[in-house]
Protein backbone atom coordinates (compact mmCIF):
# COMPACT_ATOMS: atom_id res chain seq x y z
CA UNK A 1 0.00 0.00 0.00
CA UNK A 2 1.61 3.33 -1.05
CA UNK A 3 2.31 5.99 1.56
CA UNK A 4 -0.08 8.93 1.60
CA UNK A 5 0.25 12.46 2.97
CA UNK A 6 -1.65 13.51 6.09
CA UNK A 7 -3.85 15.77 3.97
CA UNK A 8 -4.68 12.95 1.57
CA UNK A 9 -5.32 10.64 4.53
CA UNK A 10 -7.82 13.11 6.00
CA UNK A 11 -9.55 13.41 2.62
CA UNK A 12 -9.82 9.63 2.41
CA UNK A 13 -11.22 9.37 5.93
CA UNK A 14 -13.77 12.10 5.24
CA UNK A 15 -14.77 10.36 2.00
CA UNK A 16 -15.35 7.12 3.92
CA UNK A 17 -17.31 8.87 6.68
CA UNK A 18 -19.54 10.73 4.22
CA UNK A 19 -20.21 7.48 2.38
CA UNK A 20 -20.93 5.73 5.68
CA UNK A 21 -23.31 8.53 6.61
CA UNK A 22 -25.40 7.89 3.49
CA UNK A 23 -25.47 4.15 4.18
CA UNK A 24 -26.49 4.55 7.83
CA UNK A 25 -29.16 7.09 6.87
CA UNK A 26 -30.80 4.66 4.46
CA UNK A 27 -30.24 1.34 6.25
CA UNK A 28 -29.77 2.16 9.91
CA UNK A 29 -26.93 0.65 11.93
CA UNK A 30 -27.81 -3.04 12.17
CA UNK A 31 -28.74 -3.55 8.51
CA UNK A 32 -25.75 -1.64 7.13
CA UNK A 33 -22.69 -3.67 6.17
CA UNK A 34 -19.06 -2.87 5.52
CA UNK A 35 -19.69 -3.96 1.92
CA UNK A 36 -22.37 -1.25 1.61
CA UNK A 37 -19.89 1.39 2.81
CA UNK A 38 -17.16 0.12 0.48
CA UNK A 39 -19.52 0.39 -2.50
CA UNK A 40 -20.84 3.83 -1.49
CA UNK A 41 -17.29 5.16 -0.97
CA UNK A 42 -16.12 3.80 -4.31
CA UNK A 43 -12.96 2.43 -2.69
CA UNK A 44 -11.44 -1.00 -2.35
CA UNK A 45 -11.95 -2.90 0.90
CA UNK A 46 -8.19 -2.61 1.44
CA UNK A 47 -8.36 1.20 1.55
CA UNK A 48 -11.17 1.04 4.10
CA UNK A 49 -9.20 -1.36 6.30
CA UNK A 50 -6.22 0.97 6.15
CA UNK A 51 -8.18 3.44 8.30
CA UNK A 52 -10.91 1.42 10.04
CA UNK A 53 -11.05 -2.15 11.31
CA UNK A 54 -14.82 -2.67 11.07
CA UNK A 55 -18.27 -1.11 10.76
CA UNK A 56 -18.38 -0.12 14.44
CA UNK A 57 -15.17 1.91 14.32
CA UNK A 58 -16.46 3.70 11.22
CA UNK A 59 -19.74 4.49 12.96
CA UNK A 60 -18.06 5.84 16.10
CA UNK A 61 -15.73 7.96 13.96
CA UNK A 62 -18.79 9.30 12.14
CA UNK A 63 -20.43 10.31 15.44
CA UNK A 64 -17.18 12.04 16.48
CA UNK A 65 -17.14 13.83 13.13
CA UNK A 66 -20.73 15.04 13.60
CA UNK A 67 -19.97 16.22 17.14
CA UNK A 68 -16.97 18.15 15.82
CA UNK A 69 -19.29 19.78 13.29
CA UNK A 70 -21.64 20.75 16.13
CA UNK A 71 -18.75 22.37 17.99
CA UNK A 72 -17.74 24.26 14.85
CA UNK A 73 -21.34 25.37 14.30
CA UNK A 74 -21.62 26.72 17.85
CA UNK A 75 -18.34 28.59 17.36
CA UNK A 76 -19.70 30.09 14.12
CA UNK A 77 -22.96 31.08 15.84
CA UNK A 78 -20.97 32.87 18.54
CA UNK A 79 -19.26 34.96 15.86
CA UNK A 80 -22.50 35.59 13.97
CA UNK A 81 -24.22 36.71 17.19
CA UNK A 82 -21.31 38.95 18.25
CA UNK A 83 -20.49 36.78 21.26
CA UNK A 84 -24.07 36.72 22.55
CA UNK A 85 -24.77 33.41 24.29
CA UNK A 86 -28.49 34.18 24.17
CA UNK A 87 -28.26 34.61 20.40
CA UNK A 88 -26.41 31.31 20.07
CA UNK A 89 -29.07 29.39 22.00
CA UNK A 90 -31.95 30.97 20.07
CA UNK A 91 -30.24 30.29 16.72
CA UNK A 92 -29.41 26.71 17.71
CA UNK A 93 -32.98 25.95 18.77
CA UNK A 94 -34.37 27.56 15.61
CA UNK A 95 -32.14 25.32 13.50
CA UNK A 96 -33.22 22.32 15.58
CA UNK A 97 -36.91 23.17 15.01
CA UNK A 98 -36.34 23.46 11.27
CA UNK A 99 -34.58 20.08 11.05
CA UNK A 100 -36.79 18.03 13.36
CA UNK A 101 -39.19 17.04 10.56
CA UNK A 102 -36.22 15.56 8.68
CA UNK A 103 -34.86 13.40 11.51
CA UNK A 104 -35.84 10.18 9.74
CA UNK A 105 -33.53 11.12 6.87
CA UNK A 106 -30.55 11.77 9.14
CA UNK A 107 -28.05 9.59 11.03
CA UNK A 108 -29.93 10.20 14.31
CA UNK A 109 -32.10 7.04 14.06
CA UNK A 110 -28.98 4.92 13.52
CA UNK A 111 -27.33 6.51 16.56
CA UNK A 112 -30.34 5.68 18.75
CA UNK A 113 -30.40 2.18 17.27
CA UNK A 114 -26.71 1.64 18.01
CA UNK A 115 -27.06 2.97 21.55
CA UNK A 116 -30.11 0.86 22.43
CA UNK A 117 -28.76 -2.37 20.93
CA UNK A 118 -25.24 -1.97 22.29
CA UNK A 119 -25.81 -0.46 25.73
CA UNK A 120 -25.11 -3.78 27.48
CA UNK A 121 -21.52 -3.63 26.22
CA UNK A 122 -19.34 -1.64 28.59
CA UNK A 123 -17.27 -0.21 25.75
CA UNK A 124 -20.38 1.23 24.10
CA UNK A 125 -21.69 2.64 27.38
CA UNK A 126 -18.31 4.21 28.13
CA UNK A 127 -18.26 5.79 24.67
CA UNK A 128 -21.67 7.39 25.06
CA UNK A 129 -20.92 8.59 28.59
CA UNK A 130 -17.79 10.32 27.28
CA UNK A 131 -19.78 11.72 24.37
CA UNK A 132 -22.42 13.04 26.75
CA UNK A 133 -19.73 14.76 28.81
CA UNK A 134 -18.21 16.25 25.66
CA UNK A 135 -21.48 17.60 24.24
CA UNK A 136 -22.59 18.87 27.65
CA UNK A 137 -19.33 20.78 27.96
CA UNK A 138 -20.03 22.62 24.68
CA UNK A 139 -23.25 24.12 26.02
CA UNK A 140 -21.90 24.69 29.53
CA UNK A 141 -19.23 26.82 27.87
CA UNK A 142 -21.84 28.78 25.87
CA UNK A 143 -24.03 29.51 28.89
CA UNK A 144 -20.94 30.23 30.97
CA UNK A 145 -20.04 32.97 28.48
CA UNK A 146 -23.53 34.38 28.91
CA UNK A 147 -23.10 34.46 32.68
CA UNK A 148 -19.71 36.15 32.37
CA UNK A 149 -20.94 38.90 30.05
CA UNK A 150 -24.07 39.60 32.09
CA UNK A 151 -26.67 38.13 29.72
CA UNK A 152 -27.71 35.41 32.17
CA UNK A 153 -28.24 35.14 35.91
CA UNK A 154 -29.16 31.46 36.31
CA UNK A 155 -31.61 30.32 38.99
CA UNK A 156 -30.02 26.84 38.96
CA UNK A 157 -26.48 25.63 38.34
CA UNK A 158 -25.37 25.85 34.70
CA UNK A 159 -24.60 22.12 34.79
CA UNK A 160 -28.20 21.28 35.81
CA UNK A 161 -29.70 23.58 33.17
CA UNK A 162 -27.60 22.13 30.35
CA UNK A 163 -28.35 18.53 31.34
CA UNK A 164 -32.06 19.34 31.50
CA UNK A 165 -31.83 20.94 28.05
CA UNK A 166 -30.07 17.95 26.49
CA UNK A 167 -32.40 15.40 28.11
CA UNK A 168 -35.45 17.36 26.94
CA UNK A 169 -34.16 17.70 23.38
CA UNK A 170 -33.27 14.00 23.22
CA UNK A 171 -36.76 13.14 24.45
CA UNK A 172 -38.39 15.33 21.82
CA UNK A 173 -36.27 13.81 19.06
CA UNK A 174 -36.87 10.23 20.23
CA UNK A 175 -40.64 10.78 20.42
CA UNK A 176 -40.57 12.48 17.01
CA UNK A 177 -39.01 9.36 15.52
CA UNK A 178 -41.36 7.02 17.37
CA UNK A 179 -44.66 8.84 16.89
CA UNK A 180 -44.01 11.56 14.31
CA UNK A 181 -43.05 15.18 14.88
CA UNK A 182 -46.53 16.43 13.98
CA UNK A 183 -48.22 14.01 16.38
CA UNK A 184 -46.19 15.20 19.38
CA UNK A 185 -46.14 18.88 18.35
CA UNK A 186 -42.34 18.78 18.29
CA UNK A 187 -41.78 22.37 17.16
CA UNK A 188 -44.09 23.69 19.88
CA UNK A 189 -42.26 21.56 22.44
CA UNK A 190 -38.92 23.00 21.34
CA UNK A 191 -40.35 26.52 21.67
CA UNK A 192 -41.66 25.67 25.14
CA UNK A 193 -38.21 24.38 26.08
CA UNK A 194 -36.65 27.66 24.90
CA UNK A 195 -39.04 29.62 27.13
CA UNK A 196 -38.26 27.39 30.11
CA UNK A 197 -34.53 27.82 29.58
CA UNK A 198 -34.83 31.59 29.31
CA UNK A 199 -36.71 31.61 32.63
CA UNK A 200 -34.10 29.43 34.32
CA UNK A 201 -31.33 31.62 32.91
CA UNK A 202 -33.05 34.88 33.99
CA UNK A 203 -32.16 36.58 30.72
CA UNK A 204 -31.03 40.22 30.98
CA UNK A 205 -32.60 41.60 27.80
CA UNK A 206 -31.22 45.10 28.44
CA UNK A 207 -27.71 43.67 28.38
CA UNK A 208 -28.48 41.79 25.17
CA UNK A 209 -29.83 44.95 23.54
CA UNK A 210 -26.62 46.76 24.51
CA UNK A 211 -24.53 44.02 22.86
CA UNK A 212 -26.59 44.18 19.68
CA UNK A 213 -26.61 47.97 19.44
Amino acid sequence: MPKVSDEHKEQRIQQILLAASEVFKSKGYEQATLKDIVEEAGMSRGWIYLYFKDKTTIFLALIDYLDAQLEERISTLLKENKGSAHGVLISYFQETSQSIDRLEDSVVPAIYEFCTTGWREQQVRDYFVNRYIRVTAIFIDVIGKGVENGEFKPTRSVDEIVKYMISSLDGIMLHSLAFGSQQINAVQQVNLLINQLMEMLSVNFLKIMEKNS
